[in-house]
This record gives C-alpha cells, structure tokens and sequence, in this order.
C-alpha cells in the first residue's frame, strides 16, 4: 500500500538532527557502492520548467526520485519525492518534499563542515538571511558549538528579521552587517544561500582555516564565490562530481578560466569515510559546493517513511 505524507507529515517527522545523521549514513554508504546517483533531468517547458533528480539509497533499501517544476499560475512549484523499496520494487510513499529538501539541504552543508571545517569552529558569517538560511544554522548547530553568527543580505529588514528570528530561537550572538565582508570577516564557517546569480564572496576576503558551504548556485549561470574563492581553496568537496560538472556554475566557470582543475575535486564520500582527509592542514581553506542530489532525498525520504509507519501518520492510496 502506497502511503501519501504531507509537508506538514514530514516537517513533523523529520528533525535536523536526523537528518544530519542519514546524510552521513548515506555517503558511507556511497563509500561502500551502496548508492547511485545521476545529474538532473530537465525539460525546458514553453513557460516554465520540470527537473528530475534520480537515485539509489541501497543502504537504506530505497530508490526513487524527487520531481518538481512550474508553469505559470497560482500552485508555484511544487516537490515530490516518489519513493520505492529494493525488496519488490513497490511504490512505498509519495510524500511533498518541500521542507525535506530544505532540511536535506543544511544537512549536507553540516555534514560537509563536520568532516571539513576546524573542530573548534564557532562562528558563522552567512551570506543570505531567506528561510533556507534560517534551516542552516538549525542543522550546524548540530555539529558545531556556535557561539556567534554575522549575517548580510541586500535589505536591511530582512538581516533584522533573520536576526531576531535565530537569536529566540538558538539563544546564539546574531549580528547583522552593512555589507558582505563585514558578515565573513573572522568568521570559523562561511555560509552562502543567497539568490544571487553573480558572486557575493570574493577570494580576496577569505582567510586561513576558513571553510566555506556554498548553496546557492544551483544552475549553469550562477556563481555565488568568485574566481579567486575557489583558486584559494585548497580542497573543494561536492556530493557528485559528474552533476557538479553539468550544473554548478561556480565550478564550472573557475575551470573554464583555469582556476579549477576538475581532478582536484573530491566527492564528499570519500570525505566522510575518510578515504581523503576533509581538512589537509590546519590553516586550510575548504570548500564544500552543494547542488542536491537523488539518493540523499531518497535516503531521507526512506527514513521519513519508517518514522511515518512507526507513528501512524499518512494517508494510505489506492494504489
């Protein structure tokens, strides 16, 4: 029987901490050839777009896909992971995926700082104060002891907002700045979630020990860090080399103008399971460059299912 979960079902099933803890689970499980992942599908749509992302949480017995697009009118875009079992290849769930792709999303920039970022890091200057950044700090919170965060977006409201928002809710220091460097300066961590489609972090900025999650710059076009951020990095991490090459404008810009070498670039499965080392030297810059990918929605939709089963919530379909 096909169960069908809510946004609300999943917001109410799945905690920060959790999820950390599968995204972790899910790259040794990588490690070991035990998941799969391939770059997007997309269709350009005469007014608007539909995108696929597919793959394989073997470890968790698990494969599926999360699909979502728009098209003018009033529904927006709407997200929806379909989730299959390895026993018999059931259709197990069909679940909204909205806030399970938020809390995915800062669930990998905090498994990436775990394994990446100095082990006293306590401060966070973030670069982007909308709701996804809100979700970042909820999820490094559970890697780090944070003791201060700076933030900067474009409105002065919004810093505010974010501010006071984070400050009740995580009893943490939150400091809005006048402008990006203020945010970044001195900061352990360095977070951009930003919808900017040209760079808000230079390299000139960046200092020694620093680590850096890069979010927003999802697509082709847009690059969040500039040239000479990731020059300076040395070692960049992403989830899965082959879609990082196809999709994250960042990277692919810095190669095309030699600052990149793709070669250079590890996957964060090998980071994890500590085949690479996920900080090189004390005083190393890091950088993890995040897109999303199929298994780790999978992965968390998996573990959302059996918290689901377990607390009888969702509706069963006919199917």
């Amino acid at each position: 029987m096909t169960i069908y979960l809510s946004n609300n079902d999943v917001r109410s099933l799945l905690s920060y901490e959790d999820c950390v803890k599968v995204i972790d689970d899910l790259f040794r499980h990588e490690a070991e050839g035990d998941a799969e992942n391939f770059p997007t599908t997309s269709l350009n749509l005469p007014k608007g777009f539909h995108r696929t992302k597919v793959g394989g949480a073997y470890g968790f017995g698990a494969y599926g896909l999360k699909t979502y697009g728009r098209v003018p009118g009033p529904i927006g875009v709407r997200y929806l992971v379909l989730l299959y079992n390895t026993k018999d290849g059931s259709l197990d769930a069909i679940m909204d995926a909205k806030d399970l792709g938020e809390i995915r999303t800062a669930s990998v920039s905090a498994v990436g700082a775990n394994h990446m970022a100095r082990k006293d890091a306590a401060n966070i200057g973030i670069i982007g104060t909308g709701r996804e950044a809100r979700g970042q700090i909820a999820a490094m919170k559970s890697v780090r002891a944070i003791k201060r965060i700076k933030c900067w977006s474009r409105t002065a409201e919004n810093r505010a907002s974010f501010a006071k928002d984070v400050q009740e809710r995580h009893g943490i220091e939150v400091i809005p700045c006048e402008d990006a460097k203020s945010a970044v300066e001195d900061a352990d961590i360095i977070i951009t979630v930003s919808a900017a489609d040209d760079p808000v972090l230079f390299g000139e900025w960046l200092q020694p020990g620093q680590h850096i999650c890069a979010i927003g710059a999802t697509s082709l076009f847009r690059r969040e860090l500039d040239l000479e951020a990731v020059r300076r990095a040395d070692l960049i991490a992403v989830e899965n080399l082959e879609q990082s090459m196809a999709e994250c404008g960042e990277l692919i810009y810095a190669a095309h103008n030699r600052a990149l070498k793709w070669k250079s670039v590890r996957e964060m499965h090998d980071i994890v399971s500590g085949r690479v080392k996920g900080r090189p030297f004390e005083d190393a810059i890091t950088i993890v460059d995040t897109i999303g990918v199929g298994a780790e929605d999978v992965a968390v939709a998996a573990f959302v299912l059996q918290k689901a089963r377990e607390r009888g919530v969702g509706v069963k379909l006919p199917m």
